[in-house]
């Protein structure tokens, strides 16, 4: 019943702020328009091709890992205590290796997309003012947050079309 007073409260605050009285709104996926943006594909080919090694080093890694499990599993109650022991501490080495090997990784993956943003968010922000003022929009709101817009009120691909043509 709680949930249920809140979320009225939440409706009732939406209809009442001043985007329920806009005459012209839009919407727009900005993430989706970057992502498809050229310099974002760039960017990710570049990425896939200078991490191809770690990559196929990670899947090399999680296939010995999975194979000293198999041994273990298979062969763990025939063996001796010491040969458990040199299976584990190289199980926990190609893990170790792993863990680190993913970590540089998803640090060289989170360091291009913020040198990427970096770029794009200036350009971004000015192509949406522009788009607002060109089709004299009241409120431009963030697609995911609609339940439904015409497609004619989806400024996506236009956001997409003018960062492909910015420089």
């Amino acid at each position: 019943m709680r949930s249920f007073i809140t979320g009225l409260g939440l409706a009732a605050s939406v209809v009442l702020s001043p985007a329920a009285y806009a005459n012209n709104v839009a919407v727009a996926d900005s993430q989706a328009a970057v992502l498809a943006s050229n310099a974002a594909k760039q960017t990710i080919d570049g990425l896939n091709t200078s991490l191809k090694s770690q990559r196929e080093r990670l899947e090399q890694l999680r296939k010995d890992i999975t194979g000293i499990q198999e041994r273990f599993q298979k062969d763990g109650s025939v063996m001796s205590d010491k040969d458990k022991q040199a299976l584990q501490a190289q199980a926990q080495s190609k893990l170790n290796d792993y863990n680190g090997t993913a970590e540089g990784v998803q640090r060289r993956i989170e360091e291009a997309q913020t040198a990427m943003l970096k770029t794009l968010m200036p350009k971004l922000e000015a192509i949406i003012d522009d788009l607002r003022k060109e089709g004299n929009y009241d409120v431009i709101v963030e697609k995911k947050y609609v339940i439904w817009a015409s497609p004619a009120a989806d400024l996506t691909k236009k956001i997409t079309d003018r960062l492909n043509a910015a420089k």
